[in-house]
């Protein structure tokens, strides 16, 4: 039994569903379930009550997991003692980013970052949402920026979540050929969008218009040229811009194809879940708390371009007017 045993075993507790947590904990479902069983073989107790939908913890499972708990506290304590007895420039701050932000927002936090500690390093970590929830779990990342939809999937079930700290407020686009048709339109509601051309991803962007967006027949994405199974998210943007087709973009990535001339034209949508909600994910004693705290503050005062400062201080405006190159 070692420490990422015990961690696996924490996850199960938190999610009650293997599934979910074989998602935070970024391995397979059956390989967590073998851990699991041969944790229970190798103590001779059932740990989990086994039901359709979820698990429960048995008696004993409820004393093993707390213990699994403060054993877990001591571990992390013992690393961010270490860690806080260095300088904060000793490190390099290492940030996780979705693909819809990494490459687009790497300027910005660079910028940021040498205004607010000159010098330090940072090293982007991009990954899909469930990953970067992992590495801020495991200490692999300081820091990471998931959607808030995102964020409540990952830990619907969990009764130890990680903080959500909210930063901005991001509105969603349709990309579609410059010279389309639906180039000039002044907005569109995601029920409307032509289901023939529309390609998207398996994992969800953290928007609620998406409910309504009409399922997309792969066919589509073959019919481009592209799998958006393994595709990177500018790659099938740049196959929609060769293409009678269309795909959701968001805000900031928006502002990015828009300076490259990068040949898409952005349809606002009209739908009320038209925003999606950006925030910072970090872990309880996070050694790095300084940084991240300035972070955020730097990014209240200056919101990247393509968003909006959290609700809390917004004023009422219209939706997004269409972008064109």
């Amino acid at each position: 039994m070692n420490l990422r045993d015990l961690r696996h075993l924490i996850a199960v507790a938190d999610h009650r569903n293997f599934t979910r947590a074989a998602d935070i904990a970024a391995i397979s479902q059956p390989a967590l379930s073998s851990k699991i069983k041969k944790l229970e073989t190798t103590l001779e107790q059932k740990i989990f009550e086994r039901g359709r939908t979820e698990v429960t913890l048995t008696a004993f499972g409820e004393e093993l997991v707390e213990i699994a708990r403060e054993m877990i506290a001591l571990a992390d304590r013992i690393h961010d003692r270490a860690s806080a007895m260095k300088s904060v420039d000793a490190a390099p701050v290492r940030l996780g980013l979705t693909p819809t932000l990494a490459a687009y927002l790497s300027g910005y936090f660079r910028q940021m970052l040498a205004t607010l500690y000159p010098g330090l390093p940072l090293v982007i970590v991009e990954e899909k949402p469930a990953a970067l929830a992992r590495m801020v779990e495991t200490k692999a990342v300081d820091v990471a920026f998931l959607a808030r939809k995102s964020h409540t999937a990952l830990y619907a079930e969990s009764v130890a979540p990680m903080a959500f700290t909210p930063l901005w407020l991001e509105p969603a686009y349709l990309a579609v050929p410059t010279g389309h048709s639906l180039s000039e339109s002044q907005g569109i509601h995601a029920r409307d969008v032509p289901p023939d051309m529309l390609i998207r991803f398996d994992t969800p962007f953290g928007y609620d218009l998406e409910a309504d967006l009409p399922t997309s027949d792969a066919d589509n994405a073959a019919r481009v040229g592209i799998d958006v199974r393994t595709a990177r998210f500018e790659t099938v943007c740049r196959h929609v811009a060769q293409n009678d087709a269309c795909t959701l973009v968001n805000g900031v990535a928006a502002m990015q194809f828009m300076a490259d001339g990068f040949g898409l034209a952005f349809v606002p949508f009209r739908d009320a879940g038209n925003l999606r909600e950006l925030g910072a994910i970090s872990r309880p004693g996070c050694p790095r708390y300084e940084v991240v705290e300035a972070m955020r503050a730097y990014i209240a005062d200056n919101p990247p371009a393509g968003t909006q400062v959290p609700a809390a201080r917004l004023t009422p405006r219209p939706l997004p007017e269409p972008l064109r190159v």
